[in-house]
């Protein structure tokens, strides 16, 4: 795909839910049931994933969990490659600091500060808790719990539909 067609793709995917083929794991569905109160994103994705796992805890959409934004470098470039180029490509850039009009890499560190502010507050209100959120801003949210103190268990997967667990 051209630039300006990998930026609509990012756009879509960004307003779109999840397959309802997924094969969601049967501990995804344990961690929910056990859960006192569950956030999600406030990306269409993360809310329909969220009803997909049907929790039975209250449930809050909070725009302070939502994955990062792609941003589109080389959108005037005559090129051609596929989206998974692309897609490295963004990240990286994203990573280097390229930021063209979406959330720096530095804003969102400081989001996941936000964000496990967040958390510590609801674990400390709710107990268990449930986070259904994203990959990379999960990522920055892991570091910063981790720097809280908060401990990984056992070394889990982080693809989709894989719940994670930290404890403090």
């Amino acid at each position: 795909m051209s630039p300006t067609e990998f930026a609509e793709w990012v756009k879509a995917y960004d307003l779109h839910g999840v397959s309802e083929d997924d094969d969601i794991p049967q501990i995804t569905f344990e961690k929910v049931k056990k859960a006192n109160w569950l956030v999600a994103s406030s990306l269409p994705r993360a809310i329909h994933s969220a009803n997909l796992l049907k929790p039975t805890c209250p449930t809050e959409v909070n725009h302070l969990f939502r994955e990062v934004e792609m941003p589109v470098p080389f959108i005037y470039l005559p090129l051609k490659l596929p989206i998974n180029i692309w897609l490295i490509m963004a990240r990286m850039f994203w990573l280097c600091g390229y930021a063209r009009n979406v959330e720096s890499y530095h804003e969102a560190k400081q989001r996941a500060k936000l964000a496990a502010d967040q958390l510590c507050k609801y674990a400390k209100e709710h107990g268990r808790i449930v986070v259904v959120g994203h990959g990379w801003f999960n990522r920055l949210l892991g570091r910063e719990l981790k720097q809280r103190q908060w401990n990984l268990e056992r070394d889990q997967s982080f693809r989709h539909w894989q719940a994670v667990t930290y404890k403090k």
